[in-house]
């Protein structure tokens, strides 16, 4: 009778965790600022989506998950031409990023007559057999 009533209790927790889990995820996935970056080996850059940019506020970055422990990447603002080419505008301004960090990110996308921006990233730490992978929101203006 015992191990019938562990087992109850077992499958009844588990319909609970697959609930909540099943609730909470498109929460996550419904947020239109949303970013995932992937690199290969170290020192690797890539871009965000490219965002319109009304204002001269900061870019706002978060980074909210990796599949690597101890991978980093440092986050710096562009802006994005008329060729689709990016500018960088960030004046030397870049800024490092783990789990959990948030930055509000010094630019001058508007400034210097632009008004789309996206956000480079440069990963380091990377493992070279499987890669890293970043992921987060960034809004362009704040």
């Amino acid at each position: 009778m015992t191990c019938k009533k562990a087992i109850k209790n077992a499958v009844i927790f588990t319909a609970m965790l697959l609930i909540v889990s099943i609730n909470s995820t498109p929460l996550i996935s419904k947020a239109g600022n949303s970013f995932g970056v992937a690199f290969s080996v170290d020192g690797e850059t890539t871009f965000t989506g490219t965002q319109e940019k009304w204002t001269s506020s900061s870019v706002q970055m978060l980074c909210t998950d990796k599949d690597i422990d101890g991978s980093y990447y440092y986050g710096k603002v562009y802006a994005i031409d008329d060729n689709d080419d990016p500018v960088d505008v960030s004046h030397g301004y870049e800024y490092y990023f783990d789990v959990n960090e948030t930055h509000n990110m010094l630019n001058w996308v508007n400034e210097e007559g632009y008004t789309r921006a996206a956000v480079r990233c440069e990963a380091y730490s990377v493992d070279n057999y499987h890669g890293a992978w970043f992921g987060g929101y960034w809004y362009p203006d704040i």
